[in-house]
């Protein structure tokens, strides 16, 4: 199973022992989780700006990382002004990849959250802490 991290999670998740984000690093090291990225401008730009560039590059030498690009940028340009987040590249890449998991912060993004939720688009869940633990299967990714 793969998961997709939002931006607002960087910090808790940079630290292994943070107690909602153990859990999810727990699943990434034993269950053959993944965390899926997109090499989009956005996708880019966050990483960079939430200091993750380090921890993206060992990710992905672990194999914990996967990359998906073809088919983002068209799907994001096809939901601008159809959803009700900012968000178009998270929900873009989940459906792309048909990710059905996002990992963020619990006061996150609502209209996000909605979004990602919403039985028309993803129909997706959202990890916020670590009473979520069962969302985090041992399926492989997609």
């Amino acid at each position: 199973m793969c998961v997709i991290l939002d931006t607002n999670t960087f910090g808790k998740f940079k630290n292994p022992n943070d107690a909602d984000m153990a859990p999810v690093w727990k699943w990434l090291d034993n269950r053959n989780g993944k965390i899926i990225y997109s090499n989009t401008k956005k996708f880019e730009g966050e990483w960079e700006r939430g200091g993750m560039n380090h921890l993206r590059d060992q990710l992905m030498r672990a194999g914990k990382l996967k990359l998906v690009s073809e088919g983002v940028e068209e799907k994001v340009d096809e939901l601008k002004g159809k959803i009700a987040s900012n968000d178009e590249h998270i929900i873009a890449l989940a459906l792309i990849a048909e990710i059905k998991v996002l990992v963020s912060y619990r006061e996150g993004d609502r209209d996000l959250f909605r979004d990602f939720k919403n039985r028309e688009l993803v129909s997706g869940k959202v990890y916020t802490r670590k009473a979520h633990a069962r969302m985090l299967t041992k399926d492989t990714c997609p």
